[in-house]
Protein backbone atom coordinates (compact mmCIF):
# COMPACT_ATOMS: atom_id res chain seq x y z
CA UNK A 1 0.00 0.00 0.00
CA UNK A 2 2.79 2.60 0.83
CA UNK A 3 4.33 1.90 -2.42
CA UNK A 4 1.64 2.44 -4.44
CA UNK A 5 0.47 5.19 -2.45
CA UNK A 6 3.91 6.66 -3.27
CA UNK A 7 3.71 5.95 -6.59
CA UNK A 8 0.20 8.43 -6.78
CA UNK A 9 2.07 11.41 -5.34
CA UNK A 10 4.88 11.35 -7.39
CA UNK A 11 2.65 11.64 -10.41
CA UNK A 12 0.36 14.44 -8.76
CA UNK A 13 3.39 16.35 -7.49
CA UNK A 14 2.39 16.06 -4.21
CA UNK A 15 0.21 14.37 -1.80
CA UNK A 16 -3.65 13.68 -3.16
CA UNK A 17 -5.93 16.68 -2.26
CA UNK A 18 -9.11 14.54 -4.26
CA UNK A 19 -9.99 10.74 -5.33
CA UNK A 20 -12.42 10.18 -7.16
CA UNK A 21 -13.66 6.59 -8.43
CA UNK A 22 -15.86 6.19 -11.14
CA UNK A 23 -18.70 3.98 -11.86
CA UNK A 24 -19.79 1.92 -14.97
CA UNK A 25 -19.38 4.12 -17.92
CA UNK A 26 -18.47 7.24 -16.17
CA UNK A 27 -15.01 7.23 -16.54
CA UNK A 28 -14.57 8.71 -20.07
CA UNK A 29 -15.83 12.69 -19.13
CA UNK A 30 -13.41 13.00 -15.79
CA UNK A 31 -10.55 11.91 -17.36
CA UNK A 32 -10.76 13.62 -20.49
CA UNK A 33 -11.44 16.83 -18.33
CA UNK A 34 -8.78 15.80 -15.87
CA UNK A 35 -6.01 14.68 -18.36
CA UNK A 36 -2.88 13.70 -16.80
CA UNK A 37 -1.18 10.09 -16.47
CA UNK A 38 -1.81 6.95 -16.17
CA UNK A 39 -1.14 4.17 -14.12
CA UNK A 40 -2.47 0.35 -14.89
CA UNK A 41 -3.58 -1.33 -11.27
CA UNK A 42 -1.52 -3.69 -11.40
CA UNK A 43 0.95 -1.16 -10.58
CA UNK A 44 -0.88 -0.27 -7.66
CA UNK A 45 -1.71 -3.51 -6.94
CA UNK A 46 -5.13 -2.76 -6.80
CA UNK A 47 -7.49 -6.11 -8.25
CA UNK A 48 -8.81 -5.92 -11.38
CA UNK A 49 -12.46 -4.81 -12.32
CA UNK A 50 -14.04 -7.16 -14.92
CA UNK A 51 -17.16 -5.66 -15.17
CA UNK A 52 -17.74 -3.88 -18.67
CA UNK A 53 -16.72 0.17 -18.56
CA UNK A 54 -14.28 -0.88 -15.74
CA UNK A 55 -10.96 0.00 -17.48
CA UNK A 56 -8.67 -0.34 -14.04
CA UNK A 57 -6.49 2.60 -15.01
CA UNK A 58 -5.71 5.59 -12.50
CA UNK A 59 -5.75 9.25 -13.88
CA UNK A 60 -3.68 11.06 -12.02
CA UNK A 61 -3.05 14.65 -12.45
CA UNK A 62 -4.46 18.34 -11.87
CA UNK A 63 -7.88 18.91 -12.18
CA UNK A 64 -9.38 22.72 -11.62
CA UNK A 65 -6.13 23.54 -9.10
CA UNK A 66 -6.39 20.42 -7.49
CA UNK A 67 -4.02 17.03 -7.52
CA UNK A 68 -6.49 14.73 -8.43
CA UNK A 69 -6.21 10.56 -9.26
CA UNK A 70 -9.75 9.10 -10.68
CA UNK A 71 -9.85 5.52 -10.54
CA UNK A 72 -11.47 4.04 -13.51
CA UNK A 73 -13.38 1.33 -11.99
CA UNK A 74 -13.60 -0.98 -9.00
CA UNK A 75 -14.38 -4.13 -7.83
CA UNK A 76 -17.88 -5.53 -6.62
CA UNK A 77 -18.73 -8.23 -3.87
CA UNK A 78 -20.65 -10.00 -6.38
CA UNK A 79 -17.31 -10.83 -8.23
CA UNK A 80 -16.35 -12.56 -5.38
CA UNK A 81 -14.58 -10.02 -3.90
CA UNK A 82 -14.00 -9.66 0.01
CA UNK A 83 -15.12 -5.70 1.48
CA UNK A 84 -11.28 -5.89 1.73
CA UNK A 85 -10.42 -5.83 -1.85
CA UNK A 86 -14.01 -3.70 -2.61
CA UNK A 87 -12.59 -0.97 -0.60
CA UNK A 88 -9.08 -1.02 -1.68
CA UNK A 89 -8.95 2.22 -3.65
CA UNK A 90 -10.46 4.22 -1.03
CA UNK A 91 -7.77 3.07 1.15
CA UNK A 92 -5.41 3.60 -1.21
CA UNK A 93 -6.36 7.48 -1.89
CA UNK A 94 -6.21 8.27 2.11
CA UNK A 95 -2.91 6.57 2.12
CA UNK A 96 -1.98 9.27 -0.83
CA UNK A 97 -3.41 12.16 1.20
CA UNK A 98 -6.64 12.64 -0.03
CA UNK A 99 -9.46 13.89 2.28
CA UNK A 100 -11.78 14.51 -0.22
CA UNK A 101 -13.38 11.20 -1.88
CA UNK A 102 -15.83 11.44 -4.86
CA UNK A 103 -18.17 8.07 -5.00
CA UNK A 104 -19.78 7.71 -8.57
CA UNK A 105 -22.01 5.23 -10.11
CA UNK A 106 -24.88 3.94 -12.34
CA UNK A 107 -27.73 3.16 -10.77
CA UNK A 108 -31.56 2.36 -11.11
CA UNK A 109 -34.23 4.46 -10.16
CA UNK A 110 -36.44 3.49 -7.20
CA UNK A 111 -38.09 6.48 -7.08
CA UNK A 112 -40.66 6.85 -10.17
CA UNK A 113 -39.88 10.91 -10.52
CA UNK A 114 -36.36 9.98 -11.75
CA UNK A 115 -35.95 9.55 -15.52
CA UNK A 116 -32.87 7.89 -17.37
CA UNK A 117 -30.28 10.60 -17.55
CA UNK A 118 -31.13 12.15 -14.14
CA UNK A 119 -27.94 12.59 -12.07
CA UNK A 120 -29.12 11.68 -8.22
CA UNK A 121 -26.86 13.81 -5.38
CA UNK A 122 -26.68 11.15 -2.45
CA UNK A 123 -27.69 12.53 0.53
CA UNK A 124 -27.97 9.20 2.89
CA UNK A 125 -27.82 5.41 1.96
CA UNK A 126 -29.20 1.98 3.06
CA UNK A 127 -26.34 -0.55 3.30
CA UNK A 128 -28.68 -3.59 2.18
CA UNK A 129 -25.19 -6.31 0.97
CA UNK A 130 -25.06 -7.58 4.30
CA UNK A 131 -21.57 -6.77 4.54
CA UNK A 132 -19.15 -4.33 6.39
CA UNK A 133 -15.69 -3.04 5.61
CA UNK A 134 -14.59 -2.02 8.76
CA UNK A 135 -13.47 -5.68 10.67
CA UNK A 136 -10.95 -5.53 7.77
CA UNK A 137 -10.09 -2.17 6.65
CA UNK A 138 -10.07 0.36 10.21
CA UNK A 139 -8.69 -0.08 13.66
CA UNK A 140 -12.05 1.65 14.57
CA UNK A 141 -14.68 -0.32 16.39
CA UNK A 142 -17.67 2.25 15.92
CA UNK A 143 -17.70 4.80 12.82
CA UNK A 144 -20.25 7.92 13.03
CA UNK A 145 -22.41 7.52 9.52
CA UNK A 146 -24.69 10.56 10.90
CA UNK A 147 -23.73 12.70 8.22
CA UNK A 148 -22.06 9.94 5.99
CA UNK A 149 -22.23 12.39 2.73
CA UNK A 150 -20.36 15.53 3.48
CA UNK A 151 -23.43 18.49 3.45
CA UNK A 152 -20.89 21.07 2.77
CA UNK A 153 -19.90 19.25 -0.49
CA UNK A 154 -23.96 18.33 -1.04
CA UNK A 155 -23.87 22.15 -0.66
CA UNK A 156 -21.50 22.82 -3.33
CA UNK A 157 -22.41 20.48 -5.52
CA UNK A 158 -26.19 21.93 -5.26
CA UNK A 159 -24.30 25.28 -6.17
CA UNK A 160 -22.79 23.60 -9.08
CA UNK A 161 -25.98 22.49 -10.89
CA UNK A 162 -27.36 25.86 -11.27
CA UNK A 163 -28.89 25.65 -13.79
CA UNK A 164 -29.48 21.47 -14.43
CA UNK A 165 -30.99 19.13 -13.23
CA UNK A 166 -29.91 17.33 -10.03
CA UNK A 167 -32.20 14.55 -7.90
CA UNK A 168 -31.22 14.05 -4.13
CA UNK A 169 -31.97 11.21 -2.26
CA UNK A 170 -31.14 8.06 -0.69
CA UNK A 171 -28.82 5.44 -2.37
CA UNK A 172 -29.89 1.50 -1.70
CA UNK A 173 -26.93 -1.05 -1.61
CA UNK A 174 -27.34 -4.41 -2.88
CA UNK A 175 -25.13 -6.93 -3.94
CA UNK A 176 -26.11 -8.45 -6.71
CA UNK A 177 -25.50 -9.22 -9.34
CA UNK A 178 -29.21 -9.77 -10.43
CA UNK A 179 -30.93 -6.99 -10.90
CA UNK A 180 -33.91 -6.17 -8.80
CA UNK A 181 -37.67 -7.55 -8.41
CA UNK A 182 -40.19 -5.34 -8.84
CA UNK A 183 -41.50 -6.70 -5.34
CA UNK A 184 -37.97 -6.01 -4.21
CA UNK A 185 -38.42 -2.23 -5.32
CA UNK A 186 -41.19 -1.50 -3.57
CA UNK A 187 -39.76 -2.97 -0.48
CA UNK A 188 -36.36 -0.39 -0.98
CA UNK A 189 -39.18 2.64 -1.72
CA UNK A 190 -40.80 1.95 1.41
CA UNK A 191 -37.56 1.71 3.34
CA UNK A 192 -36.87 5.27 2.06
CA UNK A 193 -34.78 4.61 -1.37
CA UNK A 194 -34.82 6.50 -4.33
CA UNK A 195 -32.24 4.84 -6.38
CA UNK A 196 -30.94 1.23 -5.88
CA UNK A 197 -27.10 0.08 -7.19
CA UNK A 198 -24.65 -2.45 -6.85
CA UNK A 199 -21.10 -0.09 -5.21
CA UNK A 200 -20.28 2.71 -2.70
CA UNK A 201 -22.05 1.99 0.60
CA UNK A 202 -18.70 0.22 1.49
CA UNK A 203 -16.79 2.23 -0.14
CA UNK A 204 -18.49 5.31 2.25
CA UNK A 205 -18.01 3.62 5.19
CA UNK A 206 -14.57 2.68 4.71
CA UNK A 207 -13.71 6.35 3.86
CA UNK A 208 -15.42 7.58 6.86
CA UNK A 209 -13.23 5.38 9.22
CA UNK A 210 -10.57 7.36 7.80
CA UNK A 211 -11.92 10.45 7.96
CA UNK A 212 -12.57 11.76 4.44
CA UNK A 213 -15.23 13.53 3.74
CA UNK A 214 -17.55 12.09 0.74
CA UNK A 215 -19.89 13.17 -2.33
CA UNK A 216 -21.86 10.31 -3.71
CA UNK A 217 -23.21 10.60 -7.16
CA UNK A 218 -25.34 8.29 -8.75
CA UNK A 219 -26.35 8.85 -12.79
CA UNK A 220 -29.95 7.13 -13.44
CA UNK A 221 -29.67 4.83 -16.17
CA UNK A 222 -32.59 2.80 -15.85
CA UNK A 223 -36.14 2.14 -13.79
CA UNK A 224 -34.97 -0.44 -11.07
CA UNK A 225 -37.08 -3.70 -11.43
CA UNK A 226 -38.75 -2.34 -14.54
CA UNK A 227 -41.51 -5.11 -16.12
CA UNK A 228 -40.19 -4.88 -19.31
CA UNK A 229 -36.37 -6.00 -18.41
CA UNK A 230 -32.88 -4.72 -18.01
CA UNK A 231 -30.35 -5.23 -20.90
CA UNK A 232 -26.83 -4.77 -18.80
CA UNK A 233 -25.61 -3.06 -22.41
CA UNK A 234 -28.55 -0.31 -22.11
CA UNK A 235 -27.33 0.64 -18.51
CA UNK A 236 -23.76 1.23 -19.78
CA UNK A 237 -24.92 3.19 -22.77
CA UNK A 238 -27.13 5.53 -20.62
CA UNK A 239 -23.84 6.44 -17.89
CA UNK A 240 -21.62 6.48 -21.45
CA UNK A 241 -24.14 9.64 -21.90
CA UNK A 242 -24.73 10.68 -18.99
CA UNK A 243 -20.62 10.86 -17.70
CA UNK A 244 -19.76 14.60 -19.10
CA UNK A 245 -22.81 15.76 -17.06
CA UNK A 246 -21.28 14.15 -13.93
CA UNK A 247 -17.84 15.51 -15.18
CA UNK A 248 -18.68 18.88 -14.92
CA UNK A 249 -20.31 18.50 -11.47
CA UNK A 250 -17.36 17.18 -10.04
CA UNK A 251 -15.20 19.39 -11.67
CA UNK A 252 -17.59 22.35 -10.13
CA UNK A 253 -17.15 21.05 -6.70
CA UNK A 254 -13.36 20.52 -6.79
CA UNK A 255 -12.81 24.04 -7.97
CA UNK A 256 -14.81 25.25 -5.13
CA UNK A 257 -12.75 23.37 -2.69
Amino acid sequence: MAAAAGRLQRRAGGPLEVAVIAGSGLAEGMCSRLGGREIAYDRLHAPEPQAPGHRGIAHVGDWAGKRVAVFAGRVHLYQGCSPYEVTYLVRLAAAAGARTIVLTNAAGAVDLAFERGDVMLIADQLNLTGASPLPFVSNASFVDMGNAYAPRLRELARATATGRALREGVYAGVRGPQFETPAEVEAFRRLGAHAVGMSTVLETIAARSFGLDVLGLSLITNAAGAAEGIAPGEVLSAANAGSDDVAHLIEGVIAAL
